[in-house]
């Protein structure tokens, strides 16, 4: 059996990378989910594995090698980021040249898009597409290369074998325990240590804009799953779990089932969902069980371009879902896009009125992006980043919305009684945001 070494790269900036995105986040820093569960699995199945993460350990490419010479592994394994792409690369290429007889291994959502064009980089050896496990799993077994459904490796250029199914069972998958130290992450505002969960792939929306963990396609863990994950991270001392799904309340009756077994767990948590899939008797459920915040896509108060967008949401789904969970005592991070052709200052403002509108208690803003994969990129071929108003600085369209949408006496007043609460979280997240609006952090987005 080979040994894995399984990498969160390294980065000058502290990078979140995910199957769904990736972003530079200075407010908070998340165990990285992908190659948690990865290394879960293969360890399970007898795979010697060893998971680094640079990011959370601020390490270079040469300190990872150091840190995991005596473990000699095999495979270098890592998950590519979006706008990191070019550099993730460059890094895994790294190591593994520092690593003699180690190759190296890409998965991700753009290694899944481009296979082919990845894997005649000299950087990678191979690439999986779509679910990494048991790819992976083969690959340290030294199965034959072209018995591995899902893998793309460089023969004369790029050869690819069939796809590989989704995994449907996911409760076939053990939890992702590991042995990070979790006192390096954090979620703003919420009790540490940290812990991340996925408890279902895949999202059935049509948003335009969206990159699914998988597809629309939904497989799901069962609550009771979910339960004995949970259990095992509160064993490790986890006070606080983030759910990473796409849309954690896709299955009310399931999502009333989930909370049924967190509620006497003692353990709060946040977790991503859509505001019309919200209700009171829901949010009610969801607060009892130990839930403090939900992250919900509301992206425009425009009705025509959420249509363009395919949103299937309306302003007054926003209205009925926000007073949900408000009522539930539950607060609400809302995201936010910018930067469609044809969008104006007065558009923006207007999307920064209706956060403050819905009561909301953060907000996310991200320029518009068509990545691969995406419906929007497939309809409309643009490039990776719409432009937006100010071609000199392209994130100027993003501070005019969090000017005004912070700069309010009553989010003021929000955030002072938060940092009375959480000193540090606050002056992190207050330091960076007043950077930012100012325009001293420029070429990247605030999340």
């Amino acid at each position: 059996m080979k040994r894995v070494l399984l990498v969160n790269l390294p980065h000058p900036a502290p990078v979140q990378r995910r199957w769904v995105a990736s972003y530079q986040a200075p407010n908070f820093l998340l165990p990285p989910p992908e190659p948690m569960a990865l290394a879960s699995y293969l360890q399970r199945e007898g795979v010697p594995v060893r998971l680094v993460d640079a990011i959370a350990e601020r390490w270079s490419a040469e300190r990872v090698a150091d840190s995991v010479r005596s473990f000699s592994p095999d495979l270098v394994v890592a998950l590519a980021g979006f706008q990191t792409l070019e550099r993730d690369l460059v890094e895994l290429g790294r190591i593994r040249d520092l690593l003699p007889g180690s190759q190296s291994v890409f998965f991700g959502h753009l290694p899944s898009q481009v296979p082919a064009l990845l894997a005649l980089r000299p950087e990678v050896d191979f690439v999986v597409r779509g679910e990494p496990e048991h790819v992976v799993l083969e690959l340290a077994r030294g199965d034959a290369l072209e018995s591995i459904a899902g893998l793309a490796f460089d023969r004369d250029g790029a050869f690819l074998t069939p796809a590989r199914p989704r995994i449907r069972d996911l409760d076939s998958l053990p939890p992702p325990v590991h042995d990070l130290d979790l006192s390096r992450y954090r979620e703003p505002f919420m009790p540490r240590p940290i812990g991340v969960l996925e408890s279902a792939r895949g999202c059935p929306f049509p948003c335009a804009y969206c990159v699914r963990a998988y597809g629309r396609e939904v497989a799901y863990h069962s609550a009771a799953w979910i339960g004995d994950a949970v259990r095992q991270l509160i064993a490790r001392g986890v006070r606080h779990v983030r759910f990473l799904d796409d849309t954690f309340t896709v299955d009310r009756a399931r999502t009333l089932a989930i909370c049924e077994e967190l509620a006497p767990l003692g353990v709060t948590w946040t977790c991503l969902t859509r505001l019309d899939r919200l209700d009171p008797e829901l949010c009610q459920a969801m607060a009892r069980a130990g839930c403090l915040r939900l992250y919900v896509g509301v992206e425009s108060a425009d009705p025509a371009q959420l249509k363009a967008w395919r949103k299937g949401e309306t302003v007054a789904d926003f209205e009925r879902g926000a007073a949900a969970a408000r009522a539930a005592g539950l607060e609400l991070s809302g995201f936010f896009i910018v930067g469609a052709p044809g969008e104006d200052r007065r558009s923006v403002e207007a999307s920064a009125d209706l956060a403050h509108r819905l009561g909301l208690d953060f907000v996310i803003v991200t320029r518009l992006q068509t990545w691969p994969g995406t419906t929007l990129h497939e309809e409309l071929g643009l490039p990776d980043a719409w432009g937006v108003a100010d071609e000199d600085d392209p994130f100027a369209i993003e501070r005019v919305f969090y000017r005004r949408f912070y700069l309010r006496p009553r989010h003021m007043a929000r955030q002072l009684q938060r940092a009375a609460r959480h000193p540090r979280d606050a002056a992190v997240g207050l330091f960076g945001l007043g950077r930012y609006v100012a325009g001293a952090m420029r070429g990247r987005d605030f999340i």
